[in-house]
Formats: C-alpha cells, structure tokens, sequence
C-alpha cells in the first residue's frame, strides 16, 4: 500500500461520534502508525514533528483502552 492510499484509509476511517471506546482507539493506533511512516520519508523539523503526533495518537489509544 502506497503512503497516499494509507493517508486516504485513515482519513476514511474517522470514527463517527457513536463509535465505541475500542473502534476510536484503532483509529489512533493507525493514525500513529502512519505519521510513523510519514516521518520516515521526511526530514528534519518535520521529521521530528511527525515523531511527536505518533508518539501522542498513540498515548490517546492506550488513555482510551485504559478506561474501557
């Protein structure tokens, strides 16, 4: 799967406001795992700032699970 297709699934998949605990947190587990992917390919600054979107997506699934 291309990153463009990845950014177009996710992007997809935005849970709608009745979407339980568990579906939500998927959502940012694979929101982290594709800015992963787009810090990957970039550099510097943005490299970086990419890093720390993923690093906060993923501790808002693990929040959410957590109080499930």
């Amino acid at each position: 799967m291309t990153t463009l297709e990845e950014m177009g699934n996710v992007m997809r998949a935005v849970p709608g406001p009745r979407a339980g605990v568990h579906e939500v947190a998927d959502w940012y587990t694979r929101k982290a795992h594709l800015l992963d992917r787009l810090a990957g390919d970039a550099a510097g600054t943005e490299a970086v700032r990419m890093h720390k979107q993923a690093v906060l997506a993923r501790r808002r699934a693990a929040k959410l699970l957590a109080v499930a």
